[in-house]
Parts: C-alpha cells; structure tokens; sequence
C-alpha cells in the first residue's frame, strides 16, 4: 500500500513537471537569465581589406525589448509595423533589418544614438540597454566607387557559439559595393507565401519607392504586370528603398534587397505565431525520462509485490 502511494504521488509530481513546463510564458536558455539591468556596448567597424572608412555616420534604434528568459517583443514605433520575429534563420534577420530600415527612413524615425567611424572605421555605442537594436549606417564614397553598408539587427547581449552571453559585442558591416553610375535602375518583385490560402490575398497592393528616405513613387502590383515593376533612370548617387503602404490583413512583410531587385514576401502565417526566443535550455527532457523511468520500476514493483501476494494466498 505504501508502495502504491508513492508511486500515485510520484505520478502527481511529473505531472505537474510537464504541466509547468510547457505552460511556461517564456523558455529559459542554455546561457543563463539575461541581467536586463546590465549595460551592454556594440563597437560596429566599417571598411575593406584592413582599411577602415572614416568619418561615416551610423545611427543605432532600439526595435525590440528582450526579457531574462531571451524572448523578444517589439518596442516603440516599431511595435505597429506588421514583420515576424519568429523561427528567423540568418536570411530571415537580414531581410527582417532591411525591411525595418526602410521603414525607420520612410516614417523618419528618431535614433537611440548616432556615431560617426574615426580613421579606424570603427565607432562605439555604449550605455545600452538589454535588447533588440537596429544598425544603419550612411554610405561612404571612395574614388569611383559607393559602399552602402547594409542594415543590422543586433541582439545585446548577444549569444555565443559557447552558449554565453556577452554584453559588450563586435561587428563587422557587412557592405554593397557599386561603381558610381549617373542613372541606375531598381525592380521590384511580389512573393507571396500562403498556399492553401491564396482567395485570402488582395487584388493588388501598393509599393512605395523611397529615394534617400523619401517617397518618389507608389506604383500598383497585380497579377496584370505579374506582381512586378522596374523603374529606370533613377540617380545614381542616391539610396534606393522600397516600402509596402499597406500590409494586407493577416500577413507580414519582409524584404531584401539583392543587387538592383527588391523581393517584397508577404506571409500569411497558417496557425498562431509563436513567441520569439533565442535559445532553450534542455534540462527538462533527461529530467522527464528519469521521471518516467522511476515510474516504470516503481511500477514493476507494485505489479511483482501484487503477484507475490497472490501466490501466498494459494
């Protein structure tokens, strides 16, 4: 009988192990809670082959506040602008910062701070806040030819390879390199994902074409000009972005840049998004098979001292 109370409350336990583990709001991470309260500092550098670029402006926003447990929710202005955070991939992140880049130009958003590069092509952002922040930098010209350094969402503090966080991170810019033309030409390109689902999609949607953060145009995409448009004769030494006016109900926008084309995806999520984390901590799977092995023996026992009372009995 005692044996068969243990193994009723033993039972109750791992039950409750399980039903608080996926109940949890948030996962708890391989490296730890983040400190929120610390400072953290993001050092960018900014050139080629050694060589720095001097004097070159970078501007860092704050997009998205991070939690102890490393989930992200977005912040501030960027919190009305309808793009995912979940299951990104590094093609993902890197379309999810130009996306909110050319966002951040076209509404002319505030930065949290601007540095320009000193001869070493290096700045320094310090006195940050745990979370999500956003790197933009100005292009810098050289000869013949423009560097456009592209956007960057970087977490701080950041994730190592060794499942350590650091708070004081270093980059390097990743940049487009171009020969400096007097008229260029941009595209761009509808990609729609939401098979199953594509009666949900509108007949048309509006893309704004914005020149050095500016809108200079809005042109209509269909399916009469196959969800695309080239602009040609555009200037040169200027920075092209493009931006959707409206995201359809029910569907995120990302876009990426590559080369002169812009791919504009639009999402339309098939169940319910899940919160955005950076890493998960798996303590609980061995601790749940212990759990269910300990059951399993517990349970021999029971059964063999249930068959030996049996037999007494005969």
């Amino acid at each position: 009988m005692n044996v068969r109370l243990c193994l009723q409350r033993l039972t109750a336990i791992l039950l409750i192990l399980i039903i608080g583990i996926c109940g949890m709001p948030a996962v708890v991470l391989a490296a730890g809670h983040i400190d929120t309260d610390r400072e953290s500092s993001l050092r960018v550098y900014f050139g080629e082959d050694g060589t720095g670029f001097p004097g070159v402006s970078f501007s860092i926003h704050r997009a998205a506040d991070v939690s102890e447990f490393g989930v992200y929710t977005l912040t501030g202005d960027f919190a009305k602008y309808p793009v995912s955070l979940e299951d990104l991939d590094s093609t993902g992140w890197r379309a999810l910062a130009q996306t909110l880049a050319a966002y951040t130009a076209r509404d002319e958003l505030p930065p949290f701070q601007t540095k320009a590069t000193g001869q070493d092509g290096e700045c320094c952002f310090s006195g940050l806040t745990a979370g999500l922040y956003l790197v933009i930098g100005e292009r810098y010209t050289a000869e013949n030819a423009v560097y456009t350094p592209e956007p960057m969402l970087i977490s701080l503090p950041s994730l190592t390879v060794k499942d350590e966080w650091l708070y004081d991170a270093e980059v390097s810019c990743k940049f487009d390199s171009e020969t400096i033309l007097t008229f260029v030409e941009r595209k761009v390109q509808k990609v729609w994902k939401d098979d199953g689902e594509e009666d949900k999609r509108p007949k048309q949607i509006s893309v704004q074409l914005l020149e050095n953060g500016t809108v200079v145009d809005t042109v209509l995409l269909s399916k009469e000009n196959n969800w695309e448009y080239i602009w040609n004769n555009l200037d040169g030494g200027s920075r092209w972005q493009v931006t959707e006016a409206e995201v359809p109900d029910g569907y995120t926008v990302a876009i990426t840049q590559e080369g002169t084309v812009f791919i504009m995806t639009n999402t339309r999520p098939s169940e319910p998004p899940k919160l955005p984390q950076t890493g998960m901590l798996w303590w609980p799977v061995p601790a749940l098979v212990c759990g269910g092995l300990l059951l399993i023996v517990a349970g021999l026992v029971v059964r063999r001292r249930q068959g030996d009372g049996h037999e007494k009995k005969r």
